[in-house]
């Protein structure tokens, strides 16, 4: 079983080459060559013999299965984040060695080259965004071999999504998205569908990827890395490492799905199993008795003894180890070779029967086994790995890429919508790819999760950008299509460009359209927009089309910036009808030459996955037209006794002497209560404290909060705002913060549209801001978080459904993942927030509900990113520079349980589907009827 042989000593090998010499010398020229000869061909014969040996001198079958024997399945694999500390191409190509020693295309070089010498070997890929370039700059040598290897099932595929996503801060949309481009990559090139989801890393788990992105999915089992340390062990005592897991309240356990928690509460090798040189500094098998350091003893026993240890943790007799983390595997052959001596000594050992294996082989021996699993019935979150280290920071981490992450998946669903209507299919068109690629990525659980460092952020948000650039050339272009064809189609219809129409002479689906091209303004969220402005200041009219992608007809707002002139325009609606419209200043918060822009405010009406056309005009105005009417602003004086705002359903009022918001009524259906908002600003713990636990992009510990915000006598000043198409008090906390409370004729919420930046730390200290809604409404301690934008989930201050909670960290231990909502409730009334983008949040108060807006660390929390969350206005980490400036718009929700479910939804939907507005100069109106892609 060992090679090779032992050698004889050397004196007794200097005594036969001495004697040899002296009869060669004896013979003649030619018994010299032939021996040489002889010679020769003995050594080449004597190297093949052991080059030949060596792949095939251990045996790397499994054993036949016996009762009583644990059954070790060695999953190979390797965990690839598409971007963290480099980005993904870095990664990719192993550039920036200085950053990370990784080489993507090299591990799976290495890997589908060493799969080919043992057919017992497997390995696991997960990461599609690495996969498919690796595939495409294959040769075709190579991809044969693949296609070879995963048809032999020796290589497999787990999840399958372009990366492995987020659970906390990632929508369902994306999540969705991202995990079918991977999906397809595998189906059109190997006809491969995944059957085990892999979320090893997500910092939590969440309900939504156990019955959505798992069972619905076709999963038949799911593996998940991390699980809260104290829920860890209580597992590992009562061999609950592996449930059934079914925990969404509306499906129960009909959507359930096997589910195992890796008992290292990660995704490592047994201790000093790792046999990657470059990360891990484990001895390798030593099976040659010549050698000082023959370890094989040791290692047999080590391994067993692990084997045991982790068997104690489950029910059954298979337990499932994974070889292999980080960005290992390069050199595939150093870990394969070691491998297959562990499992040739190793199943010498009658206790243990250890073989390569696979995800999908080890759940199916789980399920053979009839195993009585637990059951378990709630998601994963919050998770800890400590007592003061709850990852609940990353729940709002870089808020500006969560928001353009958020608003880059809806405008792919637009943009594919419109290459639908431009008579070209997803399959047909690479005119989306880049955005394609950009939002999979993005999905990553070091991505929107903001735990990147800062210039990879920056690589994600140019990709966004860059796809973002062809997304909306589709839609302008599509844009000028359908309206060009609106006199050809049903009245009220968007009719895709068919073959009639493509071959039309002088047509084709992406021939320019009659009329000027439009443009769309990406920064409209700050009232920036250089066609509208320089059209307004020109006297200029313009057309303005708006896209609804959602399923439904929706009335909403659009916000137009202008520059300030003499004369307002008038509105128009495609029908030529006049529409309200309202001429607002801007609040000197949102830009700094705001003395010089107007916002430009009036109602839209937009049918289900339609267009709706509206006209601001200057010049040749109709005799029906109503010019915008110009709002009315003041400054609410000391001695008025209230100041009250109304609009839609909702009104609120604000005490003059402090500022402060007092009661919201809905004027509905008749009922108030006393509620106020404001900011609440903790400071982040700094690693001199006694465990050395700091706030950092992973981690939120506040340590206390700031003084400046008690505001004490002072008050706040307010600044009402009114008009007929809305409604705002403006209200000053600091110079860096500042919050208007807005309220719609036209619709059932108001919406809480906050500003906070430059977070100062010439204190030394970073900071962290929520903004904290107080009321009346008897919620006790329960309260409701979204999962990635579907179910509501009951959460309960300081407590935990599967083991009791010791309190360590009475507000991060509280915070919980959001991605669309947050409600408290009692028995007559629901009150909740609608967020624009994944943030944590929480009620630690009966009728609160908290959720953080921005976060500003001068420290590193120690999980690896190596960065302090710094984020500045010049794009630095460590500089004088100023902070970066977030805004954004959370829309607050009030009335009976039912009214305001039912609205919190309607608000939820149409955060999550943003309008698309795009602009054209026009001479003249042009009737156009709404038209919508719906029909029937």
């Amino acid at each position: 079983d060992r090679a090779p042989k032992r050698k004889g000593t050397a004196a007794t090998e200097r005594t036969e080459r001495e004697r040899e010499r002296d009869a060669m010398m004896a013979l003649e020229a030619p018994r010299k060559s032939f021996a040489a000869a002889l010679g020769l061909v003995a050594l080449v014969a004597l190297l093949h013999n052991a080059v030949a040996k060596d792949p095939v001198c251990y045996d790397t079958a499994p054993k036949p299965r016996q009762a009583g024997v644990l059954n070790v399945h060695l999953v190979c694999h390797t965990h690839d984040d598409v971007g963290w500390l480099k980005n993904l191409d870095e990664y990719f190509v192993g550039s920036r060695q200085d950053i990370y020693k990784a080489g993507v295309g090299y591990i799976i070089d290495s890997v589908v080259q060493n799969l080919q010498e043992n057919p017992d070997r497997t390995f696991v890929y997960v990461e599609m965004a690495f996969f498919s370039r690796w595939w495409d700059e294959a040769s075709e040598k190579q991809r044969e071999a693949a296609r070879t290897l995963v048809k032999n099932k020796q290589l497999t595929f787990a999840n399958g999504g372009w990366c492995m996503h987020d659970e906390a801060a990632a929508h369902f949309v994306g999540m969705i998205d991202q995990t079918t481009r991977g999906h397809r990559f595998l189906m059109e090139n190997f006809g491969y569908v995944p059957k085990t989801g892999w979320q090893l890393d997500p910092f939590g788990h969440s309900a939504t990827q156990a019955y959505l992105l798992g069972h619905d999915l076709g999963f038949d089992a799911m593996v998940l890395g991390r699980s809260d340390h104290v829920d860890l062990e209580k597992r590992k005592l009562e061999k609950g490492m592996e449930m059934l897991w079914s925990p969404s309240v509306t499906f129960g356990e009909s959507k359930t799905i096997l589910t195992q928690i890796r008992p290292d509460g990660n995704y490592q090798p047994p201790p000093c199993f790792c046999f990657d040189f470059e990360k891990c500094k484990c001895d390798p098998f030593q099976d040659d008795d010549n050698l000082e350091d023959y370890n094989v003893e040791q290692r047999v026993e080590e391994f067993i003894e692990q084997a045991i240890l982790y068997n104690n943790t489950v029910l059954g007799d298979d337990i499932l180890f994974l070889m292999g983390s980080d960005f290992q595997w390069e050199n595939a052959h150093v870990w394969y070779k070691n491998l297959d001596k562990l499992i040739h000594y190793v199943n010498k050992d009658p206790r243990v029967n250890v073989f390569y294996s696979t995800p999908e082989d080890y759940f199916q021996a789980k399920r053979n086994s009839n195993i009585t699993f637990p059951r378990k019935a709630d998601d994963f979150f919050p998770y800890s790995d400590d007592w003061h280290s709850y990852w609940t920071g990353y729940f709002t981490s870089r808020p500006t890429s969560k928001h353009y992450a958020y608003i880059m998946t809806s405008l792919l669903q637009s943009a594919r919508q419109f290459e639908y209507y431009q008579g070209s299919s997803l399959k047909d068109s690479d005119a989306l790819l880049n955005l394609e690629n950009a939002v999979g990525i993005v999905m990553h659980h070091d991505a929107i999760t903001g735990t990147e460092r800062q210039a990879v952020a920056d690589d994600y948000a140019f990709r966004l950008h860059r796809g973002s650039v062809s997304a909306v050339s589709v839609i302008n272009e599509g844009l000028k299509q359908v309206l060009s064809r609106s006199g050809e189609a049903p009245v009220g219809a968007i009719v895709p460009a068919g073959p009639e129409i493509l071959t039309r002479p002088g047509s084709s689906a992406h021939a320019a359209s009659p009329g000027a091209d439009f443009v769309q303004c990406p920064l409209l969220n700050v009232s920036s927009c250089a066609f509208t402005e320089d059209s307004s200041k020109a006297g200029q009219n313009f057309q303005v089309a708006v896209y609804n992608n959602m399923a439904q007809t929706r009335t909403d707002h659009v916000h137009v910036p202008i520059g300030r002139t003499s004369s307002p325009p008038a509105v128009f609606d495609g029908e030529l009808k006049p529409v309200v419209s309202q001429i607002t200043d801007l609040d000197p918060s949102v830009r700094s030459d705001a003395s010089q822009v107007q916002d430009l405010a009036f109602a839209v009406v937009v049918p289900p996955k339609g267009v709706a056309v509206y006209y601001v005009m200057y010049q040749n105005l109709p005799q029906n037209a109503v010019p915008a009417q110009m709002s009315k602003i003041r400054q609410v004086l000391a001695n008025e006794p209230v100041a009250k705002i109304s609009g839609g359903d909702l009104a609120m009022t604000f005490d003059v002497a402090s500022g402060a918001m007092t009661s919201i009524e809905n004027t509905k259906i008749g009922t108030s209560v006393n509620s106020s908002v404001g900011f609440v600003v903790y400071n982040s713990t700094v690693d001199n404290s006694d465990d050395g636990q700091s706030s950092g992009a992973y981690i939120f510990r506040p340590s206390g909060t700031l003084d400046v915000l008690n505001r004490g006598a002072r008050g706040l000043n307010l600044t009402m705002v009114s008009g007929p198409v809305f409604s705002e008090m403006r209200q000053t906390f600091s110079s860096w913060l500042s919050l208007s409370t807005r309220v719609y004729e036209a619709k059932a919420w108001a919406d809480l549209k906050w500003r906070a930046g430059p977070l100062p730390i010439g204190d030394g200290l970073g900071k962290e801001v929520s903004l904290r809604i107080s009321s009346a409404v008897q919620s006790g301690k329960e309260f409701y978080t979204d999962s990635n934008g579907r179910e509501m989930l009951k959460r309960k201050l300081n407590y935990r459904p599967t083991w009791n909670l010791e309190v360590s960290e009475p507000v991060a231990g509280n915070y919980y993942p959001l991605t669309a909502a947050l409600s408290v409730s009692d028995e007559s009334s629901e009150m909740a927030v609608v967020l624009d983008r994944a943030c944590g949040g929480t009620s630690l108060k009966s009728g609160d509900l908290e959720f953080m807006v921005h976060r500003r660390i001068l420290a590193d929390d120690g999980r690896g990113v190596g960065e302090p969350l710094n984020e500045t206005e010049c794009g630095c980490t460590n500089c004088d520079c100023a902070g970066l400036r977030v805004a954004g718009t959370t829309s607050l929700v009030f009335g009976t349980a039912e009214e305001s479910a039912q609205a919190r939804r309607r608000a939820q939907a149409i955060k999550e589907a943003p309008l698309v507005a795009a602009f054209r100069p026009v001479d003249a109106m042009e009737a156009v009827k709404p038209l919508s892609g719906i029909q029937g």
